[in-house]
C-alpha cells in the first residue's frame, strides 16, 4: 500500500461526496496504517506489512512460510514475479475487509491482487477458527497461477489450484472435506468443468460459492491423479493464449473432450468416496453413536462407531470428527498408543486444530517420542502462533536436539509476546545462543534472567559453567 499516493484521490473523492461510505472507510484505514510497519526481505523478494504490535512474534513464521511457498510455486508453475511479492496481514478483520472491498463485514480470510496478498492475522479471529498458514499458502498460490497466465486463468481454476495446493503441498496436507460436499455431489449439483465459473460468479443455491471451491479443488486433484502434475500445469499455462477456452484447454492438456473429462471425474468421485456415498445415513448414525457412547463412557462402543465412521469418510477432520472420538475412547480404555495413532491419522488426513495438535504433542512427549513431538508442536505455529503457551516447550525441545537457530526463533518469539516469566524465556534464549556459538549474547541473556529472578537456579548454573569455561 502507498498511503501518500492513495490519499490525494481519496480526499478529492471525499470532497466531492463526503457521505460515500467506501471513501470514508478507506481514508480511516489509511490513518490506521501508522500502526503498521513495512519490512523488506530478499531471496526471493518479499515485502511484509505487519502491525507493529505483533510484527516481532509473527514475522519469523510469515517470512519462512511465504519464502517456502514462493520457492515451491516458482518451481511447480515455471513462473517468478518480476518484483517483490507483498503480504499485508491485518489484526482487525474490518480493516482487512475495508482494504479489499471498502466495507466491513466481508466473510473472506484472504484476497490476492496480482503480486499482493492481504489477509487476516491469526489474532483477528479466535484460536481454532482458521489456519492462517493454509490461508497464506492458498493466496500465495494465486500469485503464481495468476502471474503464469497474465491473469487470464478462469476463476475456478485459480481457486481450484489453490485448494489443491493446500491439500498437497501446504502446511496442512490432506484432502479435508466434509459430508456436505459429497451430499451435494450425490444430489447432482456439481457443475460441468466448462460451467464451473458459474458456481463462483452466478450461484443458484445457498452455499454454492463454498461448494465451488471444493469442487474445483477436487477436479484439480483428479486431473493430477489422472495425468500427473505436469499436465495440470500445462492446462493452466494454456490460458496464456488470449482466445483459449476451457473446452480447447481440456483437449490440449488432457487429450479428451470436456464431456469425457466430466464423465471420468464423476467416476473418480464415486470410486474415491464410495464408502460414504453408498450409505450417507449410516455414516451420520455412526458419528452420532460414537459421540453418544463416548458421553456415556462406553469406550469400546464409542471406539467401534468412531472407527466405522472414519473408514467411511477419512477426509472428515473438522470438529466432532471420528478421529477425535476415537482418541478419547482409546484414552478412556487406557491405551495411549491407540490415542496417539488416532490423532496422528487425524493430522495426516488434514486435521490442524491447535488444541488437538498440542494434545498430540503432549502425548508423544509422554511416550518419549521427542522428535515426533517437536514436529507436531512446531506445526501449531501455523495455526496459533501468538499464544504464549507452547513456545518455551518447543524451544526447550529444539535445544535438546541441538537445533540452535530454530530454538533461537522460538525464544525470541516468546519474549516478543511478553510472557509473565521472562526469566525462563531469557534462560532459554541463552541456551539457544550458546548453541549458535554466541557466548557473549548467551551470558547477557543469563544476566537478564538473574536480574529478574536472582535465585533462578538453572540460569545460575549455566552462567557458572560458562564463566568457568572462559579462558583468561
Amino acid at each position: 500500500m502507498r498511503p501518500p499516493a492513495a490519499r490525494a484521490p481519496l480526499v478529492a473523492s471525499f470532497e466531492g461526496d463526503p457521505f460515500n461510505t467506501t471513501t470514508v472507510n478507506t481514508l480511516r484505514l489509511l490513518d490506521s496504517l501508522a500502526q503498521f510497519e513495512t519490512l523488506d526481505t530478499a531471496a526471493p523478494a518479499l515485502k511484509l506489512m505487519l502491525a507493529k504490535s505483533e510484527s516481532a512474534p509473527l514475522r519469523p513464521y510469515v517470512e519462512q512460510l511465504a519464502h517456502q511457498a514462493m520457492a515451491t510455486f516458482s518451481r511447480r508453475y515455471g513462473y517468478a514475479p518480476a518484483g517483490p511479492v507483498g503480504v499485508e496481514i491485518y489484526p482487525n478483520h474490518d480493516d482487512f475487509a475495508v482494504r479489499i472491498a471498502g466495507l466491513p463485514g466481508i466473510g473472506l480470510l484472504g484476497v490476492t491482487f496480482g503480486d499482493l496478498v492481504a489477509m487476516d492475522s491469526p489474532s483477528g479471529r479466535k484460536s481454532g477458527d482458521f489456519h492462517w498458514g493454509s490461508t497464506l499458502w492458498h493466496e500465495m498460490a494465486h500469485v503464481y497461477t495468476l502471474g503464469a497466465t497474465r491473469h487470464r486463468v478462469p476463476r475456478w481454476l485459480s481457486e481450484g489450484l489453490s485448494v489443491f495446493e493446500e491439500w498437497t503441498t501446504g502446511p496442512t496436507p490432506g484432502v479435508a472435506i466434509g459430508p456436505n460436499v459429497l451430499d451435494t455431489f450425490a444430489a447432482d449439483k456439481f457443475l460441468p468443468i466448462a460451467k464451473l465459473d458459474d458456481g463462483f460468479m452466478r450461484p443458484t443455491y445457498e452455499g454454492q460459492v463454498q461448494m465451488a471451491y471444493m469442487q474445483a479443488g477436487l477436479m484439480c486433484l483428479f486431473a493430477d491423479q489422472r495425468c500427473g502434475f505436469a499436465k495440470l500445469a500445462q492446462f493452466l499455462r494454456a490460458y496464456n493464449d488470449d482466445s483459449m477456452t476451457t473446452t480447447a484447454a481440456v483437449r490440449a492438456a488432457f487429450g479428451v473432450t470436456e464431456e469425457q473429462f466430466d464423465k471420468e471425474f464423476q467416476a473418480f468421485m464415486k470410486l474415491r468416496f464410495q464408502a460414504y456415498l453408498a450409505d450417507p445415513k449410516r455414516w451420520a448414525s455412526q458419528i452420532q453413536r460414537a459421540h453418544a457412547m463416548l458421553e456415556a463412557r462406553n469406550f469400546p462402543a464409542a471406539r467401534d462407531a468412531a472407527q466405522a465412521a472414519i473408514l467411511m469418510l477419512p477426509e472428515f477432520t473438522s470438529e466432532g470428527s471420528g478421529y477425535e472420538v476415537l482418541a478419547a475412547a482409546e484414552e478412556g480404555l487406557n491405551n495411549p498408543a491407540g490415542a496417539i495413532a488416532a490423532l496422528t491419522a487425524w493430522r495426516k488426513a488434514g486435521g490442524w486444530d491447535p488444541a488437538g495438535l498440542r494434545k498430540l504433542g503432549d502425548m508423544l512427549l509422554a511416550a518419549n517420542r521427542e522428535a515426533d513431538a517437536t514436529e507436531v508442536l512446531a506445526a501449531v505455529n501455523y495455526a496459533d502462533p501468538l499464544t504464549v503457551d507452547g513456545h518455551d516447550q518447543l524451544g526447550s525441545l529444539l535445544v535438546n536436539q541441538k537445533k540452535g537457530a530454530e530454538a533461537l526463533r522460538e525464544y525470541q518469539v516468546l519474549l516478543a509476546l511478553q510472557p509473565l516469566d521472562t526469566a525462563a524465556a531469557n534462560y532459554g534464549l541463552a541456551r539457544a545462543h550458546q548453541l549458535t556459538g554466541d557466548g557473549a549474547e548467551a551470558r547477557r541473556r543469563l544476566l537478564e534472567a538473574l536480574d529478574t529472578a536472582p535465585n533462578y537456579r538453572p540460569a545460575q548454573k549455566l552462567l557458572l559453567e560458562m564463566t568457568g569455561d572462559r579462558k583468561p
